[in-house]
């Protein structure tokens, strides 16, 4: 098919053929050019396709998930592309070459390296790495234009739940106390708020010589403890490799700080749990066709509840809330 000059040789989803016609006629970078289009598989909320002219050159175009937004599932778009062009200007992020919130889509720079896979989360050479470019995008990048953190999210999953009489695993709904107990204690010691990816899972990270941390679902500005929470529940990271983690963020120890970061991973864990259950029930046309979304929620699910049963919470509770200091 041609469109606006360009002619584009895909094997992609048809589905996309109209959007991918009008990035093409419209992108400064792929007007009038003759492009070949492979969708990138991996991503859960979107659908992503590298993008290759006649003379090499490549860029990634991202057509974003409108339901994802209608059912607020994430973030708006409005600001998922504002803050995906903030993260590309701290280096961090992909840069972002241009946007097309009517389509909606987003043509990104080309990242030419390896994404990682969840084992590489808790590799011993990888953590160090991870805490610095967690502290490179909160320290680097401008301010985002929202501000958001995971209890925003888990209240609105949770009226999700009850507006469309949705089921959730067994036994997550009882536990919910116990997260507000969570919610309390880090309310205590809370870190000015920074840009955030909020959304660390593997996935989410390549590597290209430098630790790149793509896909801002769930960005904006929040406490700097919850990139590292979630990252390091992503990684299933044991107490050791979380100390490990916090010490490359800070340059040092900070047991209070440190405790928060577990916590976050917690309350994190617990409300992508109900997150995945609104993309099972909520979305007409999934983004990853082959992906089970109700199976990722019981396993998030189960994963959290082990953590809520631990004896060791309610320690771990009170040292996140521990004041120091006179009053």
């Amino acid at each position: 098919m041609t469109t606006g000059g360009s002619e584009l040789i895909s094997t992609a989803d048809q589905r996309f053929a109209p959007q991918m016609e009008l990035v093409a006629a419209r992108a400064d970078v792929l007007f009038g050019r003759r492009l070949e289009w492979s969708q990138l598989f991996g991503g859960l909320a979107h659908v992503t396709y590298a993008v290759t002219t006649e003379q090499g050159d490549r860029f990634v175009v991202k057509f974003l998930t409108q339901e994802m937004d209608d059912f607020g599932l994430m973030i708006s778009i409005g600001d998922l592309i504002a803050n995906t062009a903030a993260a590309g200007k701290s280096g961090v992020g992909a840069r972002v070459l241009q946007a097309f919130p009517e389509v909606p889509a987003i043509v990104l720079e080309y990242i030419d390296g390896r994404t990682l896979d969840t084992p590489d989360l808790s590799r011993a050479d990888y953590i160090p790495r991870l805490g610095r470019a967690i502290r490179d995008l909160h320290t680097q990048a401008p301010p985002m234009r929202n501000s958001i953190v995971i209890w925003k999210f888990l209240d609105d999953y949770l009226e999700l739940l009850d507006r469309h009489k949705l089921t959730s695993p067994p036994g997550l709904l009882g536990w919910l106390p116990t997260v507000r107990e969570i919610q309390a204690a880090l309310a205590v010691n809370q870190l000015p708020a920074v840009p955030s990816n909020n959304d660390l899972l593997a996935k989410n990270i390549m590597d290209d010589g430098r630790i790149r941390l793509i896909d801002y679902d769930f960005s904006g500005m929040n406490d700097p403890m919850f990139d590292v929470g979630d990252l390091a529940m992503e990684g299933d990271h044991n107490p050791g490799q979380v100390r490990a983690l916090c010490d490359a963020y800070f340059g040092g120890h900070d047991p209070v700080q440190y405790a928060r970061a577990r916590l976050f991973g917690i309350a994190a864990q617990y409300t992508w749990s109900l997150l995945f259950v609104g993309m099972d029930k909520l979305l007409s046309d999934s983004p990853a066709e082959a992906f089970d979304y109700w199976q990722e929620a019981v396993s998030r699910w189960d994963w959290t509840r082990a953590k809520l049963e631990d004896p060791s919470l309610e320690s771990l509770i009170a040292a996140a809330s521990a004041r120091s200091g006179p009053g």
